[in-house]
């Protein structure tokens, strides 16, 4: 009886949690060999093949709920650790009834041999000594928006300056903004209603540490933070992937913080971030599977709750962020050598969006050529995926939020009526791009930044606008303003990226047109929404058969089966600039006639933007 090795997927979004199995197959060739790891830099091409997984049918599950605030950015933490557990359950009790059905026939059984997590980035959980949440207030993500992290932006901003701002920005790939760690932390320690529940916080982690220290049974201290997760919260140096000195200074001084950090007794500094190492690294806690007792010597609940867990082959991996994932689940998780070949861009509009390309930087090193080192342009970040790339790009807050705000605004909550009103914007947008007017077809114009902003301006307090509206403004004429002001956002991201991707060309060295490859429910599930990308961008949009239903979910699958085949061959690789081939089963091309529409209505929504953005707070 043969036994299928299993990789469990966990994909931890900011409107749902999912569980995945995949099937693996790791390093041998068709033959049966075991693969070589040489790699040609020329080519950026194993050799040999590379791992595979392949998505286990119906072995998944997906619960639904809101894991954010919104605005305020507070975690609903409680409910996201019982909801990821939930998701496991399920699915180990999905493939022991698999196993079941297949043994009745002699054909096969199953063993799993990893589990991997993407998480929403940024995130930050404060927890106690024992390593457990002290709760919702004391939480950090990327929606955050209030008021006062807004000041503490604007503090910091007169206290370093343009200068210092800007080379905080070349180290870290984060420009200083309310939806990174920094100034939230700072707001949180100098808020005295929040005294109480500081003392008892002794480390800031990830979801997936949290995790992974609930299930190992280990002391919090040993469980420390990716290097990827780490990178989001803005304060990590992504070239030497250590705390950023003056970031980590900046907040472990400040006078809110102080008071937390030095031990009265032993006069020792504490240390409130945690220790970082790359997702995938051999700690002798996560290679072993669960064990039977805690470090404590109590016993570990979940011994008996998840028998499938216990093996020793069990290799259990810190999260990586969620757009990480996204890329190299949507394959594009490389980047061409040549500028004959076209660069793949990853767009994603979930509940939010971005568009991002991946370089090789492996880190404490330069960049190999034929790349360049890399300055990270204005209004664009730069995070670290693991120790041999980052990811450059942009990202909105709301994108499909955007769409699902106006929904419930307008009273379109059947099916039905939603559809309808879409139809009517389709056929809006379409009757113009045949005949082009110089104005909207809706009249209408939307400021898209319903909770802030961030690519490309990055104005602290930011908030959405409509203007425009008439007698005759209808719902369809609304909801068309909300997927065109999304859809501009993403225009302005996409050109800064895609210069920053052309960039790292040779000199001398035309490079060809970027593809964009879109993942994100939001974006597959709209022809009228990819019709309206490709054209507001001017550049292809396809959709790959093999990403099209779970690209996060399957870019955690891939990075853990990467991982497990380098642990196979004995072996690390120097890089993995490697891109899978695209499977297109369906590409959108870019209608020509349309250029002058959207550039005409670019230029009207900037013009808003900047008659609006002095009433923000500190915009």
């Amino acid at each position: 009886m043969a036994t299928v090795t299993a990789i469990l997927a966990i994909d931890v979004g900011s409107s749902s949690i999912r569980c995945t199995a995949y099937e693996y197959q790791g390093a041998r060739c068709l033959d049966g060999r075991v693969a070589d790891c040489e790699l040609d830099y020329s080519t950026a091409q194993l050799s040999s093949s590379q791992p595979r997984v392949t998505a286990m049918e119906g072995i998944n599950h997906k619960i639904s709920m809101p894991t954010i605030v919104p605005n305020k950015g507070h975690i609903r933490i409680q409910e996201v650790l019982s909801a990821i557990d939930e998701c496991i359950d399920e699915v180990l009790s999905l493939l022991r009834q698999e196993e079941r059905e297949e043994e009745k026939l002699g054909e096969s059984s199953y063993q799993v041999v990893a589990i991997g997590f993407s998480t929403f980035v940024t995130s930050l959980v404060a927890v106690d000594i024992c390593g457990d949440p002290v709760g919702e207030s004391a939480t950090l993500s990327y929606a955050c928006n209030r008021e006062d992290v807004v000041k503490e932006c604007q503090i910091l901003r007169d206290k370093l300056g343009p200068e210092k701002l800007h080379a905080m920005h070349q180290r870290t790939g984060a420009p200083l903004h309310p939806s990174y760690a920094l100034p939230q932390l700072l707001a949180f320690y100098r808020n005295e209603e929040n005294r109480a529940i500081a003392s008892r916080i002794d480390k800031w982690k990830s979801i997936s540490s949290i995790c992974l220290h609930r299930w190992s049974g280990k002391l919090q201290l040993q469980m420390p933070i990716s290097y990827s997760e780490a990178s989001w919260t803005g304060m990590l140096n992504f070239r030497e992937c250590y705390w950023d000195e003056e970031a980590a200074e900046i907040f472990q001084t400040c006078e809110g913080v102080c008071q937390y950090v030095y031990d009265e007794f032993n006069e020792d500094e504490i240390d409130l971030l945690p220790p970082l190492v790359d997702y995938d690294a051999a700690l002798p806690f996560l290679i072993k599977g669960i064990p039977p007792h805690k470090g404590d010597g109590s016993v570990n609940d979940y011994w008996d709750r998840w028998p499938e867990l216990r093996s020793s082959r069990v290799s259990l991996f810190l999260g990586v962020g969620d757009g990480a994932a996204a890329n190299v689940g949507s394959k594009c998780g490389g980047f061409p050598t040549t500028g004959l070949d076209s660069h793949r861009i990853a767009v994603t509009v979930g509940t939010s969006a971005a568009c991002r390309f991946v370089l090789p930087l492996t880190m404490h090193e330069p960049a190999h050529p034929p790349f360049r080192d890399i300055s990270v342009p204005p209004g664009l970040f730069c995070y670290r995926i693991h120790r041999h790339q980052v990811l450059v790009g942009g990202a909105l807050t709301d994108g499909g939020s955007v769409v699902e705000w106006a929904r419930s605004l307008l009273n379109l909550h059947s099916d039905e009526s939603f559809d309808a009103c879409l139809e009517k914007v389709s056929e809006m947008y379409e009757s113009h791009c045949t005949s082009p007017e110089s104005s909207s077809p809706s009249g209408v114009t939307m400021i898209p930044f319903l909770s802030g902003e961030r690519s490309t301006g990055f104005r602290g307090g930011a908030q959405g606008c409509i203007s425009g509206m008439t007698r005759e403004t209808t719902p369809a004429h609304i909801m068309y303003a909300c997927l065109e002001s999304v859809i501009l956002r993403l225009g302005c991201v996409m050109k800064l990226v895609n210069e920053a991707g052309c960039s790292q060309f040779p000199e001398g060295q035309s490079a060809t047109q970027g593809i964009l490859v879109a993942s994100g429910n939001a974006l597959q599930q709209s022809s009228l929404w990819r019709q309206m990308l490709a054209d507001c961008t001017s550049m292809d949009v396809v959709i790959d058969g093999d990403s099209s239903s779970e690209g996060t979910s399957r870019g955690v699958a891939m990075m853990v089966a990467g991982s497990l085949y380098q642990r196979e061959l004995g072996c690390p690789l120097k890089t993995r600039n490697f891109e899978e081939p695209l499977l297109i089963v369906h590409k959108t091309e870019a209608n020509a006639a349309a250029e002058e529409h959207w550039r005409t209505a670019l230029t009207t929504q900037e013009s808003l933007i900047d008659a609006v953005a002095p009433t923000w707070t500190n915009a």
